[in-house]
C-alpha cells in the first residue's frame, strides 16, 4: 500500500522546496544584460507573498492571522 502524506506535511515540502526557484529567479534577474533589475524587488516581494500564503495554507492555525493582512 502507497503511504499517503497529510496535508500539512504537502504544504511544508512545497514551502521547503520554493526557496531554490527564488534563488534561482533572483539570480537571473540580476545578472541578465538586458536591463530586467528593476524586476528583481517586484519578484522577490511576490515570491514572499506566495510563501506566506503557502504557509497560511499548510499551517490552518496560523490562516486567520495571515489572511487578516488582505
Amino acid at each position: 500500500m502507497i503511504k499517503t502524506r497529510g496535508r500539512t506535511r504537502r504544504g511544508l515540502i512545497v514551502f521547503g522546496s520554493t526557496f531554490g526557484s527564488m534563488a534561482q529567479l533572483a539570480r537571473g534577474l540580476w545578472q541578465s544584460d538586458s536591463d530586467k533589475r528593476w524586476l528583481t524587488p517586484l519578484a522577490v516581494f511576490l515570491c514572499i507573498t506566495g510563501l506566506l500564503l503557502t504557509l497560511a495554507t499548510a499551517v490552518e492555525a496560523l490562516a486567520p492571522f495571515i489572511y487578516s493582512i488582505w
